[in-house]
């Protein structure tokens, strides 16, 4: 069973994984205290033991990062968001779950500074969660 990130991408024989890489890279720049493990065959990184990151790679034509608080708080879809994105990047799913999605690497690039201001305020965010 795979429970690195650099496991994962050996086997991860994909065009995306360029951009997953990318990805990966400026999240662990960001917040180097995060952990690693792989979840619902993806990566997925932890605060505190907590899941708060995971890929997304089911759609072939797209990498999407969810940003999540873990099993335990209840989501409502109705409620507010949790904060209010500055970052222009988070599309909310529910008050405490948002998704980040990219469908090429350039795209990225160009809006690289922005996403790891965005993960890192979610994690800043729901550390007490």
């Amino acid at each position: 069973m795979t429970k690195t990130h650099q496991e994962f991408l050996t086997k991860f024989n994909d065009e995306r994984k360029p951009l997953v890489v990318a990805m990966l890279n400026a999240i662990s720049e960001e917040c180097p205290t995060l952990t690693e493990t792989i979840k619902w065959n993806a990566p997925t990184f932890c605060h505190n033991g907590k899941d708060r990151l995971t890929f997304m790679l089911h759609k072939i034509d797209r990498v999407g990062l969810i940003l999540h608080t873990g099993a335990k708080p209840k989501e409502d879809k109705k409620a507010a968001p949790l904060y209010s994105d500055d970052s222009g990047l988070l599309v909310w799913n529910s008050n405490i779950r948002a998704a980040i999605t990219f469908f090429e690497l350039n795209d990225f690039l160009s809006k690289e500074n922005l996403f790891k201001k965005a993960v890192k305020r979610w994690i800043e965010e729901t550390k007490d969660l």
